[in-house]
């Protein structure tokens, strides 16, 4: 964040606030695209598919990998029981409740713009929640539970308080027993990163840089890993230059984001006249759709309580992003100069902007027509899946088997 916006203006830590809540909303997303209990819809190509089958098939995701986590924990568990570790970290150990996902979608490309008709009334955009004067206050925290409900928040609270209650050294002796003294000594803050350009084998080289890993494995974990899946192996993720983390697991497949949103943009191309026009009549003109079929309000919403565009800010040695969605309209000369009355600009548009998306038809259009590049995808990866799911079924039966000894 740079320090102008944080001393001014917290746009990015709100945007990565919502954007963990929008992540996190996977598991409970009911927003008002297809019904998921339909037998079949129509994807964005034309056929057929089955969307509850597909629905189905991810949650069986989550059940096998929460059936496999606790597999893997109580082989763990022994491991540490046999060197006198009665309490373990429930933390680490333990937590292995499955959720439902009731959607596939944990996102629309309309959400940052066409907000429900109810929400936009009482709420507008919540843009002015991410102001300096509002960003902690109650109502704000209101705002995120009744737009970004928690998914989350029926799942079992794990009672750690035998562990959390052990002296310091105990705690810390049961940690290096289960991860390893490196892993442990990372965690504190005390370890070294990843000293060179390359992965530990070799096989990974990333140029003349150095990059940031975690460290592998150790302890009672390594021994799980090894009498399950043999020796893990460490994979680049590709962000901030690279980043190397260890991998044991089958990979889950997964579905093809990037085309979801090219698919739902080719498909939505000629839908967008009707609601841009509908806005203009309304009193908001000059508004275009992006090439992925969403319209970036950020410099808009900046310019309203900040009088400057939206700044994202740069990472040292990076090169700034480029910014490619078309520039938003000026805001008008008789937008008020206080809070509240730039709040109630904001509500009022957001009103107008969600009556044009159900007069219109847009929002009906819109959220079916990504539900169908979501099924779409997922359906491409089905066979992928069903095999994917019947290796992690084996390795629950594996661990099973050593856990009876």
């Amino acid at each position: 964040m740079g320090e102008r916006q944080g001393s001014v203006f917290r746009w990015r830590r709100a945007a990565g606030v919502l954007g963990a809540v929008a992540l996190a909303a996977t598991a409970a997303c009911t927003a008002s695209g297809g019904d998921p209990t339909d037998a079949a819809e129509t994807g964005a190509d034309g056929e057929a598919v089955d969307a509850a089958g597909l629905l189905e098939m991810a949650n069986e995701n989550v059940r096998l990998s929460k059936e496999l986590d606790a597999a893997e924990d109580r082989v763990i568990a022994d491991c540490l029981e046999a060197q006198g570790f009665e309490v373990h970290d429930l933390r680490e150990l333990g937590q292995h409740e499955p959720y439902e996902m009731q959607s596939l979608v944990d996102y629309y490309p309309t959400d940052g713009f066409l907000p429900e008709a109810n929400i936009a009334a009482e709420w507008g955009f919540g843009w002015w929640s991410q102001t300096e004067e509002m960003f902690d206050s109650q109502e704000t925290q209101d705002y995120y539970e009744a737009t970004f409900p928690d998914p989350f928040a029926d799942e079992p609270v794990f009672d750690n308080s035998k562990f959390e209650s052990l002296p310091d050294d105990e705690r810390r002796a049961w940690r290096v027993a289960y991860q390893g003294e490196e892993a442990t000594a990372a965690l504190e803050g005390t370890g070294e990163p990843v000293p060179d350009g390359s992965s530990e084998d070799g096989s990974l080289e990333f140029g003349d840089g150095e990059v940031q890993g975690e460290p592998k494995p150790g302890g009672c974990q390594l021994e799980m890993i090894e009498a399950l899946y043999g020796e893990p192996q460490q994979v680049e993720l590709d962000f901030d230059g690279g980043y190397l983390v260890w991998q044991w697991r089958p990979v889950q497949p997964e579905a093809d984001y990037d085309a979801m949103e090219a698919g739902y943009a080719e498909q939505m191309a000629d839908e967008h006249a009707g609601f841009l026009g509908c806005i203009d009549e309304a009193g908001y003109p000059g508004w275009e759709i992006d090439d992925l079929g969403r319209l970036d309000m950020q410099d808009y919403s900046a310019m309203l309580y900040t009088g400057e565009p939206y700044d994202p800010g740069t990472i040292p040695g990076e090169e700034a992003p480029v910014d490619t969605s078309p520039p938003v309209p000026d805001l008008p000369e008789d937008v008020p100069d206080d809070f509240d009355g730039k709040r109630a600009y904001e509500v009022d548009m957001a009103v107008a902007f969600a009556e044009c998306g159900d007069a219109t038809g847009y929002r009906e259009t819109a959220l079916a027509t990504f539900d169908a590049a979501v099924n779409e995808q997922y359906a491409a990866i089905e066979v992928d899946t069903y095999a994917w799911q019947e290796q992690i079924r084996g390795y629950t039966v594996k661990a099973q088997e050593l856990i009876a000894g």
